[in-house]
Order: structure tokens, then sequence, then C-alpha cells
């Protein structure tokens, strides 16, 4: 049972990942219930989309999408402030055709902007051959060029910015790649490409301009490694992401204050100086729907994550896991552990120790999350762990109910052997008599009274819990007396003899209960166990 379940281990942990849904969830628990979490990075600033603005600039400029002229001044307005960066969580991947002036007044602010940075939406990898763009047409999404001019040919598929002053700015792509369960735990700061040339998102297009160090730490971290994604869907190799205490952490500023302002209205108290400030452009408003569930919420924006994966950036906060092969170690030795204590001891003897030992885990697991750099991931473990157990006791009532049963039906020539101990019999003592029997008396089986060992404390007539009788044919249990003895007296337990009961066994179940009484008088309690 001990190699199968490893075997399982192993094929789950590191290649199906059936069993990692309870650990997620684990996760997700105590990401919230964290007592310390990294600050938010001060520079940080959200000019926002939400509601409020867009019932404001309805009434001059209609429903989303505006006129990009709009979004053409308030580019201008932050840029004259000499911000850190500009990035912009909007797509703009398609023509105005009905605001053509918008469009030319939107790529004109683009081009004048030094610090604009802008999103591209990656498409699965199936179909990077059916695209016509490579590497000379987007330049500055790659952190890594192709290796020859003959891959420089290679295509890679996404959405394309549709104006030239956006296309000729620095470029990220904007994914969120979530996990199996549609929850957004891990950030892809790189892809690497078929090609040998590497493509970069939009947080480490940031990172280039405002930190060139954190940038370069991020990059060879990403060399490194020896593993690299292989389909659009397998998050195991991106970033962990490092959250802040709570979803909406970063300040906001309102995007209609931050248009008037730019239209020539009076300052306000509201919409702070953007000097030195990293703004990202994005919305919040759930009509415009991007949000997604997170471990902090079930309706987290968008511009929310993209800030903390811009602030990890910034700030090399690098969450560091244990190895997958160390987890799924970690796990077979604590089954195997369970396995060698459940044999010299019970199954039942587990339930104090898994009380403890998962929460020990779990503990450790919670505390790692508390520091910036490490998250030792034992949620697994310890639910392979409690499974196992789980598994145990099962198999040890499938056994309790085969070598407590019934006789196999050809049995013939029944006998009874009557067994006594001073106390009632425990587990561990029923469970090494059950080997004992594998031994050396497989037909055989255990006669007792209904009642389990560890509620021993509880019945009312506890001399009864002292006996038992082994059942079975009087050939076998005669040819395994011997063997049978040594372990009797091991347990310092009084046996009577082998006493056949004279039938066939379709008369056996109440002459068996009789002769197993008869028996029992034989192994009555001493003068000094009485005494």
């Amino acid at each position: 049972m001990v190699l199968i379940f490893s075997a399982w281990i192993i094929v789950d942990v590191l290649f199906v990942g059936v069993t990692g849904g309870l650990a997620q969830t684990t996760y997700d628990n105590m990401v919230r219930a964290r007592v310390i979490a990294a600050s938010p990075d001060p520079r940080i600033v959200i000019v926002d989309i939400d509601e409020s603005a867009l019932a404001r600039m309805a009434t001059e400029f209609g429903r989303w999408p505006w006129p990009r002229d709009t979004l053409a001044s308030v580019l201008d307005y932050v840029e004259e402030q000499k911000p850190a960066a500009v990035v912009w969580d909007i797509i703009f991947s398609d023509a105005d055709r009905l605001n053509p002036g918008g469009d030319a007044a939107f790529d004109a602010a683009a081009n004048r902007s030094a610090h604009s940075h802008f999103g591209l939406v990656r498409l699965p990898k199936d179909n990077d051959d059916k695209s016509q763009l490579t590497h000379k047409n987007l330049p500055s999404l790659w952190a890594q060029a192709p290796t020859s001019e003959a891959q420089n040919l290679s295509t890679v598929a996404l959405i394309p910015p549709v104006l030239p002053g956006v296309a000729g700015k620095p470029l990220g792509f904007n994914n969120g790649y979530v996990d199996r369960d549609g929850i957004l735990r891990r950030y892809r700061y790189f892809e690497r490409l078929g090609d040998g040339g590497m493509i970069q998102s939009l947080p480490m297009s940031v990172a280039q301009q405002v930190e060139p160090s954190a940038y370069a730490f991020w990059l060879n971290r990403f060399l490194s490694k020896a593993q690299k994604i292989t389909s659009d869907n397998a998050t195991e190799d991106d970033v962990l992401i490092n959250w802040r205490k709570k979803a909406n952490t970063y300040p906001r500023v309102n995007f209609a204050d931050v248009f008037a302002l730019a239209d020539g209205a009076q300052p306000k108290e509201d919409v702070p100086s953007f000097a030195g400030k990293i703004v990202i452009i994005g919305s919040t408003a759930p009509s415009l729907h991007d949000i997604h569930p997170t471990p902090l919420s079930s309706t987290q924006a968008g511009v929310e994550s993209l800030a903390t994966g811009i602030d990890n950036a910034l700030n090399q906060r690098a969450m560091r896991e244990m190895p997958k092969w160390l987890g799924a170690l970690i796990a077979i030795a604590m089954c195997v552990g369970l396995a060698f204590w459940s044999y010299h001891k019970s199954v039942s003897s587990l339930a104090a120790g898994m009380l403890g030992l998962p929460s020990v885990m779990l503990g450790i697991s919670f505390l790692s999350l508390n520091t910036e750099h490490l998250f030792l991931d034992l949620n697994l473990s310890a639910g392979l762990g409690l499974l196992f157990v789980a598994l145990l006791k099962v198999w040890t009532l499938i056994q309790k109910r085969h070598w407590f049963g019934d006789l196999a039906p050809n049995c013939s020539q029944v006998s009874v052997w009557a067994w006594r101990l001073d106390d009632p019999w425990t587990d561990q003592q029923l469970q090494n008599m059950v080997r004992a029997l594998q031994m050396h008396a497989l037909n055989s089986r255990i006669l007792l009274l209904d009642i389990t060992p560890a509620q021993s404390k509880l019945i009312r007539w506890k001399p009864f819990a002292n006996y038992l009788a082994l059942v079975g044919p009087q050939e076998e249990l005669e040819a395994a007396e011997t063997e049978l003895k040594k372990f009797a007296s091991s347990l310092q337990a009084q046996v009577g003899d082998i006493m056949p009961t004279n039938s066939q066994l379709s008369a056996a179940p109440v002459q068996i209960a009789q002769a197993a009484l008869h028996a029992w008088t034989q192994v009555t309690p001493t003068e000094s166990t009485q005494a």
C-alpha cells in the first residue's frame, strides 16, 4: 500500500496535480490571514476609470470607450510632471472609426511621451505559426532577441497596437495566467519562445526603465531555470505573487478628476502630484469586466494585480518556493513513517499525532508566507498525510471485516480456541493477532464481542472485553498451535484447549457461539487476578 501511494504521490505532485486543489485553498486562506505583509511601493498610484468616472465622462463623451483625445490630454498632463513611468492597462488594438482625430491625437501624445509603457494581449502559443508578427515588428517587446537572423523570422501570436506611436514605445504582454481553479496566484514575467528569443511582461518593461538592477535580477533568475513553460495554462513555473495585505492597496485618483485638471480646471486636493510616480491608468469598474479572483478577493480589479506585479518586480520580492520534488519526498517520507508507526502500534494510535503533525506543518508554511522571500509549501504534504491515514483506516476496516467475519463456505470440522487477557484487548494486540493468523492460520477467524477496543473504558461489562476465540478448521489450528502459543506467551495471554464443535459450518453461527462461551470458562481469571 505504501509503494502504491508513494507512486501516486510522485505522479500527482509532479505531473497530474489532482490533489493540489486542497493545498491551493489552504494557501489562499493563509494569504488572507497573514500577520506581516510587504507595504505597497509609495511610488505607485492608479488613475482609476471607475464607475463614477464613467458616469461623469459620459455626459460629454458618451459610453466607454471615449474618444482617445481624452486619453491624450491625460497623458500630456501626467508627462508634464515628470513621472517615473506611465503604465497603460488599456489595449489599443482597434482604430476608432468614429473619432479618427482622437486616434491621431493619442498617437502624437504617445510619440511625445518619454515614460509610457503599453500592454499587449498574448494569444495562445498554438497560434504562433499563424501570426505575421516578428521581432522586427515590435522589438521593444523582446527581452532577448532571437539568436540568429534566420530565427528572426519566427512569428509570435499577440494582438498588436493599431497606433504606430504606441507600437514604438516600451511594450509588455499583460496576460493573467490563472491556475486550474481559475484563481490568479502567479505572474509570468518572461516567456521563452521556440526560436531562442524571449518576450517580457508589462511589469518587466517598467522595471527595465525604472529599476535596471531589478530587471537584471529577474532576467537572470528566469534564465537560470532549467524548466520552461510548455503550455499556455502551465503556471507552475511562473512567479508566486507576493500580495499586499488587502485587495485594494494602492492609492487611486479618479480619472475624471485628472481629465478635468488636464482640461484646465482648478487644482483639487484629491489629485496629487505625479512627479516621480509610477502612474498606472486602468479600470476598476465592474462594468468593464477587468476583474478576476485572487487569494485576496473573488472580484479583484486587474489593475490592482498589475500594480502588485510591478511592485514585486521593482522591489525584487521574489517568493522562492520549495521544489515540487522535495514536497513529494516529504509526503512520501511522512507516509512511510505513518505506515511504520501503525504497523508497530495501531492505526487508531495515529489519531492524536495526525492532529498535531499537520498543524505543525501548516504552521511552518504560514510563518514562511509572512516573509518576503520564501514560501515552504507543506500544505500538500500535510493533506496527503491525512489522506494516507484515511486510507489506512479504510484498509484496517476491510481487514477487520475479513478477519472478524464469517468463515469460508467450504470450512468443515470447525474448532474453537479460547484466549484471555487480564485487560481488554487493544487495537494493537488485535492487529498483531491478525498478522499471526495471516502467517499461520489463513482460514481461521477471530470471534470477539462487537466492541471498539479504543472505547473499552465505556464498556459496561468490562470482563467480556478480555476474551476472544479463534475459530477455524481444527486441522489448521492444531498445525499452528505451537507458533500461536508463542504469540500468546508474548501477550501474557491465557489460552485454553482447541475444542471441536462437531458440526459443519451450516450449524455454526449458534453452535460456535455456544462453544466459544463454553471454551471461555476454561480460561477464567487466576486468583491473583481476581484479587
